[in-house]
């Protein structure tokens, strides 16, 4: 079911604008919750609006399935102390258990339970399009899980995360580098929404302002006509940010700042020109990944910014 901007969210998003929120991993909002049952409903289905008899032993079946399987797990007689029955005690626990674990256990049994020979007696929502809302809401909230695979993983790279992404921020931050702040948690917020040409345009338009913003306060001048990625490249090396010693243990890192991300931008997200007929559809790691990129670039120059006087 598509993801509908309210008013109230679009005031908070405007609110919340340029804050340097990423992925957390220890709330699970109840907002969330609910919408995920919301989710869960619309793909099995509840037990008030079954058609026939098949398709209420049908959703009667798989919530039978996700609640069992998680008691006998768990080592508990019962999800809920609900007297209802197990859809009742499913939702319950889902929105009212403080161990999130155990919560996004749940949620991950009912995910895998959701394709089944019978899908004419489930509800409207299909398994891919469940699926495709879950992730979407899990980046809606900042919570750093997705549904890949059969399970719920950690966001695929948050060592990256920790390790390059808040730093890069931290030090966008401190360099006042505002423009570059701003171009970067763009694209982290357009990850989340799911639009990911736009996450990887705003990825490099971050690394891009990263190098104007060291020319502008080393006044190395550059064309503003031809500040390509590739020409500030070549203006940074020029002027020996990267110590001339090092450079030769620099030149994979030089190739991948030169092509790895604004190829990837130019293929995926188009560099800004139109896409033609067809509509292009970039997968969520390709995003990722330019993400990350990004922000390991941002970082070495930063820091080398910082180091070399």
């Amino acid at each position: 079911m598509p993801i509908y901007e309210t008013f109230a969210k679009r005031r908070r998003n405007s609110e919340r604008a340029g804050e340097p929120i990423l992925f957390q991993q220890n709330e699970l909002p109840l907002q969330f919750r609910i919408q995920v049952g919301y989710i869960l409903d619309d793909a099995i289905g509840d037990f008030y609006n079954a058609s026939s008899i098949i398709a209420y032993n049908v959703r009667l079946s798989i919530w039978s399935r996700i609640h069992d399987t998680l008691v006998r797990e768990m080592g508990v007689q019962s999800l809920s102390n609900d007297r209802g029955n197990v859809r009742t005690r499913c939702r319950d626990f889902l929105f009212r258990y403080p161990d999130i674990d155990d919560v996004l256990s749940l949620i991950e049994l009912a995910f895998v339970n959701l394709k089944s020979d019978l899908r004419a007696f489930l509800g409207p929502q299909s398994p891919e399009g469940a699926i495709e809302e879950l992730n979407l809401r899990f980046r809606e909230h900042g919570i750093g899980y997705q549904y890949q695979g059969g399970q719920i993983i950690l966001v695929e790279s948050l060592y990256l995360y920790t390790e390059a992404v808040q730093p890069a921020i931290g030090l966008l931050y401190d360099l006042h580098f505002e423009g570059a702040m701003q171009e970067f948690m763009g694209a982290h917020k357009h990850f989340r929404d799911g639009n990911n040409k736009e996450a990887i345009a705003g990825a490099e338009n971050a690394f891009e302002s990263t190098m104007k913003a060291i020319c502008d306060q080393r006044g190395w001048a550059y064309s503003t006509e031809k500040a390509t990625a590739t020409n500030l490249i070549d203006l940074i090396f020029q002027h020996g940010l990267i110590p001339t010693e090092m450079q030769s243990h620099f030149t994979a890192l030089r190739s991948t700042l030169e092509s790895g991300l604004p190829t990837v931008r130019n293929r995926g997200g188009r560099g800004g020109h139109g896409q033609g007929i067809e509509v292009v559809d970039v997968p969520d790691y390709l995003a990722a990944y330019c993400l990350h990129l990004a922000a390991t670039n941002i970082v070495l120059l930063a820091e080398a910014h910082n180091s070399v006087p």
